[in-house]
């Protein structure tokens, strides 16, 4: 439970950063022709709050990695919660139920594709068996 949680946000809390500062420019903006002291105290406040921020964010992705190794560590999938049994392949844990992919650390694992490699390079690994 604890691990969803933090999963989710750990998901959402990027957008939920931009829109908390989308916000304040909104009130800000207003602030520009009501009164504009509340402006230049929401810019000040909004470059101090910056450093907590993603400071709060490092924090929570580490909540989410700590939470989440118990259940690697089981071979057990941390997103669907099917039991793998040994079935870990390093350096990436790949459900067979859900397709979800984790790194070692606990932070979900971003596929490599052909997209990501250079132009020109192809992976070869496929010819080399035979």
């Amino acid at each position: 439970m604890l691990q969803r949680f933090f999963a989710a946000l750990r998901a959402h809390y990027g957008m939920t950063v931009f829109f908390l500062y989308l916000g304040a420019f909104g009130i800000a903006f207003v602030g520009t022709f009501t009164l504009p002291l509340i402006s230049i105290f929401m810019v000040l406040l909004s470059i101090f709050l910056l450093v907590p921020a993603v400071l709060l964010g490092d924090a929570i992705g580490e909540l989410s990695r700590r939470t989440t190794r118990p259940y690697l560590r089981r071979g057990v999938c941390p997103q669907c919660r099917e039991q793998q049994g040994p079935a870990w392949e390093p350096p990436v844990y790949r459900c067979a139920f859900c397709q979800a992919a984790f790194d070692p650390s606990g932070d979900p694992h971003e596929g490599d594709d052909s997209a990501s490699r250079p132009h020109g390079q192809a992976n070869l690994a496929a010819n080399d068996a035979g």
